[in-house]
């Protein structure tokens, strides 16, 4: 996503971050600050906020960074719910998205289509995870010396209205 998001012209990208509990949190920082050497973009730490994956909590968030004028010309957020509250309210302030600011996010589920403008995301191929873990865990149960795996499986950029 960032390097779709750099492709497109945008250099000061914000990163929503979600909270430290979450193992994610530490993945997708690291995604962030790789993409960014990658195109050679210095890393501003006033452009990382970590917030709850929360509506309330996205609007909270990005009415505070706002207040301090720090400019940015992208959203790279850890989830779409907290993603669809900075988007509703730059919308509120008047800002344009994806003419200001494009807003992106993971997961990818319905929620990124009822908003206007439909959210771009990551998908997660939630049915696939699903399937796996079952997989795993009848695994576990028949075979319970069995060393456990990491798997990892592949996500789709969706693009939609708001980048």
């Amino acid at each position: 996503m960032m390097e779709y998001l750099i492709r497109s012209g945008r250099k000061r990208i914000l990163h929503l971050a979600g909270p430290q509990r979450i193992p994610n949190t530490e993945d997708r920082k690291r995604a962030y600050k790789d993409s960014l050497s990658k195109f050679k973009i210095p890393f501003d730490p006033e452009l990382m906020i970590e917030g709850e994956n929360e509506r309330s909590e996205g609007e909270r968030v990005i009415k505070n960074f706002l207040s301090k004028n720090i400019p940015f010309d992208a959203i790279f957020s850890f989830g779409e719910t907290l993603a669809i509250g900075a988007l509703n309210y730059m919308l509120s302030q008047g800002i344009k998205v994806p003419e200001d600011v494009a807003v992106c996010g993971f997961s990818g589920t319905y929620l990124s289509t009822i908003v206007t403008p439909q959210l771009t995301a990551i998908q997660q191929p939630f049915e696939e995870m699903g399937q796996v873990s079952a997989k795993e865990i009848i695994k576990r149960i028949n075979e319970p010396d069995s060393p456990c795996e990491t798997i990892t499986l592949d996500a789709e950029i969706v693009i939609r209205q708001s980048t």
